[in-house]
């Protein structure tokens, strides 16, 4: 078989671009992370969790420089600071890494099937199976310490049944009689009301240690919406006799000293918000309920403005790194 030298797509460098500021960020987390960890299993999976992006680098370093595209900036050690104390305990070291597991393989998976060149989807491939491992990692170790949240129960079917009331299995805007849940509506509430309880302990933890008042603002304006989002899914389920997932075992500590730059601080947030972006639009798909679309839909505009203030910030302080783009072609013609 003849290979045929192709050069990278737009998406295949999309991808790859993002895949290096994140695992670049990632080593700068889980540097901290390891040197304030206590329990010696949570470390070895923060450990493997940072070994992974370090091997990615090299890997990634490699396409970049086979195709002559200036490698990224990225975060460096310069963004962590090794001498900070622990900002939170190792039960959100665990829900984090549980979190970001699942996160990787969500956008591998993307990436892997936007992929087309043999050595990208090889890449794609093995990071779409090593954070799926990692997740595998995190869940069995979460369970074995009696720490594992899970989605709500549901009673199992007892028949095979059809739709025969379009209104009655659609509507739920301006309706009083709402029908009961879908198990796929009951996954995204909860899925988003666990990915917002993460993200409202990250945001709470930041804006007690950061140094710019601007962003400390900003956390908090997102730890503010972040609750507002778990409250109002939360009262979905509840409406419905379904108890929402809970955990409130994660502590943040006493400590006023930043173990990451604002820039990373700030970077690492917009980053939580566009996966909120996504995992909202994600169950907007899956939720035929009006009332659900209506409650959905919303929160986004709310998230999309939150997002907009966040790259405002960045970009007035110049910690945005402009990620590859198409050619300005009025530009060019301009001369």
């Amino acid at each position: 078989m003849v290979h045929h030298n192709a050069d990278l797509t737009s998406s295949e460098i999309a991808h790859i671009w993002e895949s290096y500021m994140a695992d670049t960020m990632n080593i700068c987390i889980m540097n901290h992370f390891s040197t304030n960890v206590k329990d010696e299993e949570i470390k070895e999976i923060i450990q493997h969790s940072k070994a992974l992006s370090e091997e990615h680098l090299i890997s990634l370093a490699s396409i970049f420089e086979k195709e002559g595209i200036p490698l990224p900036q990225g975060f460096t050690e310069d963004d962590v600071n090794a001498n900070a104390p622990r900002l939170f305990s190792d039960v959100m070291y665990l829900r984090y890494l549980k979190y970001m597991g699942k996160t990787g393989t969500d956008l591998n998976s993307m990436a892997y099937g936007t992929s087309f060149r043999e050595d990208i989807r090889a890449f794609f491939m093995s990071a779409l199976k090593e954070s799926a491992d990692l997740y595998d990692k995190v869940i069995r170790l979460m369970e074995a310490k009696g720490l594992l949240t899970r989605t709500p129960l549901i009673a199992y079917p007892e028949n095979t049944e059809f739709i025969q009331d379009d209104e009655g299995f659609l509507g739920g805007y301006l309706t009083l009689q709402k029908r009961p849940l879908l198990a796929m509506e009951v996954t995204h509430l909860a899925n988003n009301i666990d990915a917002n309880s993460i993200g409202k302990k990250l945001m709470d933890g930041f804006a007690q240690v950061c140094e710019s008042k601007e962003v400390r603002g900003h956390l908090q304006n997102g730890s503010e919406l972040a609750y507002e989002i778990m409250k109002t899914l939360e009262e979905k389920l509840e409406e419905n006799e379904t108890d929402p997932p809970v955990s409130s075992d994660v502590v943040i500590t006493d400590s006023t000293v930043a173990p990451f730059s604002d820039k990373l601080i700030l970077s690492f947030t917009s980053s939580l918000t566009a996966l909120s972006i996504t995992k909202v639009g994600q169950a907007i798909s899956a939720s035929p309920r009006s009332d659900l679309v209506a409650e959905y839909t919303q929160l986004t505009a709310q998230i999309l403005k939150y997002s907009h203030d966040g790259a405002k910030i960045s970009i007035k302080n110049n910690w945005l790194e402009k990620p590859p783009q198409t050619l300005d072609r009025h530009k060019l013609m301009e001369g």
